[in-house]
């Protein structure tokens, strides 16, 4: 550490020769040669070159006049003034024979400060003032010496290094590959010394401050595994802090719902469960994609359909949408599919995968799904159409939250199923709707609506390629022929073109007995149109045709999409859903089938505690079962009507006993 040099100090340059400083203040420094082992000049230097070669090594003291720093901070004085009253009389006390760090001196020392310095035996413990002796010890009994100056703050990161920071890591701790701390700060020191090109104002900071901040982000694994709500909670808000955006769709975050939850189709059925597929700005928390499936487990299909949702705005009310910088995204099936990845690359998006079953990485979506959770599907007011009050989404049936409760079965679930689809489609959207309108504290005090409009007004958004976001999602490949009217088939569905018709002309005035199979890359969620490829020996390069469309739509039809299940089914409930407004307030009470009238058979418990044999337990089921004449009231034979219906039983054979029986016996 630099300390304020003293006139007359000996001073060493890397030669080994030596100076004496002979003028030294604020501004300049004049240090003349040794008359033994100088130079022949001397060196007269600015305050700060003086210092700077000290630090350096270019000047190293000697200390040829030995002297004291009398220089101390605010602080070393302030301790200064503390410690003189003891260390003093304590110095005294040993002088005369007393042990400096027994209870019985200190408690002696205490006492002879009280009476002559006015100062509070409590005032200090034994084991501080111990300890200051044993520091005025080793300063070879100086007391201005033992007095250490104050350990400096450490030094805070200035906003631009701190956001980069921030950028760099948590994005790189979302994939999980930040386990070994030195490759992942070799890492971020690359990319800060690049970022520095564009932003001199980055610093880098030092490795034992990376290694905290991703110790503190991985603490989070114990908290959001605990399976407390209220702590979970607080976690994902506390690390969604430590998570910056500037603006909208510089992060969006996805992740699927499995719901312990069946509606009521348009049949009147009962569905699969529910799936929620969401995605969320994690700049302003607003919903961007929201969209559910019934009966169907994670899948890309499910994955496309709702990162599309992303491009487009789901009503007037919930009117977000563009396109986002970075993706991030779990491991699932449908999410590190290679399709997937192929869409977000051409469109430009950044796909980020975390690593599975580690969901406080993608804290922003995870936050919403316990809102909704909680808020909607567990603790939502629903008014029923009789005017009762219910809280709870009807149907839903809550995940298990204990080792010792069973889950809700299949079966179970169909049961409880009382909300037709449309309706359940309509309460969610107006949920969102609440939800975006509402205050969050993390957006201090703003709605998702309000940060997302004051972001598009200071960064506007790329307007969004439809024909590019259609194209790009035509991701399914099939091979049919092309026919010499110029279709193709796919899925049920014919799709012409006079350029595909051509195209067939062509090849065959080449080559008339070459194979006509084309590829054809379709969206099942949109079966409006399809991409045909034409990759025919005759030709040098493939042939590609945008937008070949279906033969059976036309006019206003093109206008929205449909989806393949839809065009191919006159009846019944497509599996993928999306959310709309609806008014529709009804509940539909399933018929259930009465239970059989016949006799409850015999757990084997009971049949164990009669002691009877496997032939006899056979022989008295078969009896249960036995035909027997129903005994009919004199009205009845009358009427040739039975009186009770309820006593009929199951005709079974007479027979059946005794082939049975005879199974058994030796």
């Amino acid at each position: 550490m630099y300390q304020p040099p003293v006139v007359g100090d000996t001073f060493i340059d890397i030669e080994q020769r030596k100076f004496n400083l002979a003028y030294y203040d604020e501004l300049q420094a004049l240090l003349n040669p040794d008359s033994m082992l100088g130079s022949e000049t001397g060196l007269h230097l600015t305050q700060d070159d003086f210092r700077s070669k000290i630090e350096s090594g270019e000047l190293r003291p000697a200390y040829a006049i030995t002297h004291e720093n009398n220089e101390l901070t605010a602080s070393q004085k302030k301790e200064l003034k503390k410690r003189e009253p003891y260390i003093t009389e304590l110095a005294t006390l040993v002088h005369d024979g007393y042990k400096p760090t027994v209870d019985e001196t200190i408690d002696k020392l205490k006492q002879i400060v009280h009476d002559k310095y006015h100062i509070g035996t409590e005032k200090h413990g034994n084991s501080t003032i111990a300890r200051w002796w044993k520091q005025y010890r080793e300063a070879e009994f100086n007391l201005k010496k033992s007095i250490a100056p104050r350990k400096s703050q450490p030094k805070r990161t200035n906003t631009a290094t701190e956001n980069f920071l921030n950028r760099f890591f948590t994005d790189t701790w979302v994939k999980g590959n930040i386990e070994n701390i030195a490759r992942g700060y070799s890492s971020y020191s690359k990319a800060a010394l690049k970022a520095q090109t564009q932003n001199d104002a980055i610093e880098q900071v030092s490795e034992r401050t990376f290694s905290r901040r991703i110790e503190g982000l991985n603490a989070f694994n114990i908290i959001l595994n605990s399976g407390n709500y209220s702590e979970v909670k607080k976690a994902l808000r506390t690390l969604s802090k430590k998570i910056k955006t500037t603006h909208v769709l510089e992060r969006v975050e996805m992740d699927r719902m499995s719901l312990n939850l069946a509606l009521i189709d348009e049949e009147g059925k009962p569905t699969g469960n529910v799936s929620i597929y969401i995605a969320i700005d994690c700049h302003s928390r607003y919903p961007l994609s929201v969209t559910f499936e019934l009966g169907t487990s994670e899948d890309t299909e499910g994955v496309v359909r709702s990162f599309k949702r992303i491009f487009e705005s789901t009503s007037d009310q919930l009117n977000a949408c563009g396109i986002p910088f970075k993706i991030i995204v779990d491991n699932g099936s449908g999410y590190k599919a290679e399709q997937f990845k192929q869409i977000t690359q051409r469109l430009g998006c950044e796909l980020i995968k975390a690593p599975s079953n580690e969901p406080w990485r993608k804290p922003f979506v995870e936050s919403f799904n316990n809102t909704l959770r909680e808020e909607f599907f567990k603790g939502g007011e629903f008014k029923l159409p009789d005017g009762t009050i219910t809280i709870g989404l009807p149907g839903y049936k809550d995940k298990r939250t204990h080792k010792t409760s069973k889950p809700s079965s299949e079966e179970t679930i169909k049961k409880a199923a009382s909300l037709p689809v449309e309706e359940f489609a309509s309460l969610l959207h107006d949920y969102l709707v609440h939800y975006v309108n509402s205050k969050h504290s993390s957006l201090n005090n703003k709605t998702p609506q309000q940060v997302w409009n004051e972001s598009v007004a200071l960064k506007p958004l790329i307007p969004v390629n439809k024909e590019l976001l259609s194209a790009a999602c035509h991701y399914i490949e099939h091979n049919p022929s092309l026919s010499q009217r110029g279709t193709v088939q796919v899925n049920k569905q014919v799709f012409a073109d006079d350029r595909i018709k051509q195209c067939y002309l062509d090849a065959k005035t080449l080559d008339k007995n070459q194979d006509m199979t084309v590829t054809v890359k379709s969206d099942p969620d949109d079966g409006r149109w399809v991409t045909v490829i034409a990759d025919f020996p005759c030709y040098d390069h493939p042939k590609v045709f945008d937008f070949v469309e279906n033969r059976k739509l036309s006019g206003s039809e093109l206008e929205y999409p449909l989806s393949f299940e839809e065009l191919n089914t006159t009846s019944g409930t497509p599996e993928r859903r999306d959310i709309f407004s609806r008014k529709i307030t009804k509940l539909v009470k399933q018929k259930t089938r009465s239970l059989g009238s016949g006799k409850p058979v015999a757990t084997a418990k009971e049949n164990l505690s009669k002691g009877l044999s496997t032939a006899e337990r056979i022989e008295r089921s078969n009896q249960s079962y036995a035909y027997k004449p129903i005994k009919k009231s004199k009205k009845s034979i009358e009427d040739n009507t039975p009186s009770d219906k309820g006593n009929i039983k199951r005709k079974v054979s007479p027979n059946r006993n005794e082939a049975q029986l005879g199974l058994w016996q030796d």
